[in-house]
């Protein structure tokens, strides 16, 4: 672990040799084996990021942050505090995620019958906003800029620079492209 890696009291940080430099982590947390954490990160206090996680570069993680494992975070990405990543999820660069924001893994229960079912990732695009409360549900993906409404639940995948609101987000108007 490089030198400049500032750990905070009761932090648990398992067996990892992955930590970039200057990355501040709070107090409480708990670091699994097999996490990547990136350069210029800071995580806050009770953050847990389980195997398979992969932080990129000037990451911030508020607190009570978590990840099921296997999630996959891009650079400049702001994720606000109690917010739940579930496994198979890939967020791209320069997202911002509200508090309080849940990914789930699976459609369905995992077997169902004889038949079992696989996890479907969702994935969350470059420059994406997230609004608090927001529950995106596997196998969507969230288009780049596109703005997620406070409260929305995203059941089908929504269009680069769309706006959607919503107990069932629908699409309400797009955003100005970007330059």
């Amino acid at each position: 672990m490089p030198l400049d890696v500032l750990v905070g009291i009761y932090t648990k940080i398992y067996e990892n040799k992955n930590i970039g430099e200057n990355v501040k982590i709070g107090d409480f947390c708990k670091i699994m084996n097999d996490v990547k954490i990136g350069n210029n990160v800071q995580i806050m206090d009770y953050v847990k990021l389980m195997p398979g996680t992969v932080v990129g570069n000037n990451v911030k993680l508020d607190d009570y942050v978590n990840t099921s494992g296997y999630v996959i975070i891009g650079n400049n990405v702001r994720i606000k505090r109690c917010t739940m990543i579930g496994q198979a999820c890939e967020i791209e660069n320069d997202v911002w995620i509200g508090s309080h924001v849940t990914t789930t893994r699976v459609k369905y229960p995992k077997v169902v019958g004889n038949e079992i079912r696989k996890e479907e990732w969702i994935r969350i695009k470059t420059g994406a906003v997230i609004g608090s409360h927001a529950l995106i549900l596997a196998g969507v993906t969230v288009g780049e800029y596109a703005m997620i409404g406070a409260g929305a639940i995203i059941a089908k995948d929504c269009k680069p620079y769309g706006i959607y609101a919503g107990e069932r987000a629908k699409l309400i108007r797009h955003r100005e492209r970007i330059k």
